[in-house]
């Protein structure tokens, strides 16, 4: 093998070393979220905007 692809193969595999720790020590913080007990979807039955073209 040459020099310069060994140094790049090098090069990848501490890439690869660098991701797979940031993996395991940099979890993300879980964020909690407050849904309302009210909380309601409004939805329109079977409307659509294309729907209007047959209504004229």
């Amino acid at each position: 093998m040459k020099k310069s692809n060994m140094i790049e193969i090098m090069l990848y595999i501490v890439l690869i070393i660098f991701g797979i720790l940031a993996l395991f020590y940099f979890q993300p913080k879980e964020i909690e979220f407050e849904i309302p007990r009210q909380f309601e979807i409004d939805q329109q039955k079977g409307e659509s905007i294309n729907d209007t073209l047959y209504d004229q």
